[in-house]
């Protein structure tokens, strides 16, 4: 007997689960939503577009290896203050132009350019 649309729900939760998979819960203005489907498509000309989600994920998986490369250089570096190895987390010399705690943050910060696209 074929399974319930419910039933196959339940076992796609399953396999996910027990995967490792986990859903997020995207919350994106018009705006954002227009930039995500037109450059899924844009980023695979003459091939069937990214998925959303498959879009969301490289994304998610360029940042990391971007954000390790970063990592990398700034670990072969030392706070001018205090000398610790970078990055720095916490140092009672925190607040001062000189330590890299102050504004080192800066560098890995991701900003939110708003765009108007109209």
């Amino acid at each position: 007997m074929a399974k319930t649309a419910a039933e196959r729900k339940a076992a796609q939760r399953k396999r996910q689960k027990e995967s490792g998979e986990t859903k997020l819960e995207l919350i994106v203005d018009a705006q954002e939503l227009e930039m995500v489907n037109k450059n899924r498509v844009l980023r695979r000309p003459g091939k069937e577009p990214y998925e959303q989600s498959e879009y969301i994920q490289l994304l998610i998986r360029q940042d990391n290896e971007r954000l390790q490369k970063q990592m990398q250089e700034l670990e072969k570096n030392t706070c001018v203050k205090c000398g610790d190895e970078l990055p720095v987390t916490e140092c009672c010399l925190s607040g001062s132009s000189e330590c890299w705690l102050t504004n080192g943050h800066n560098e890995f910060s991701l900003s939110m350019a708003r765009i108007n696209l109209a």
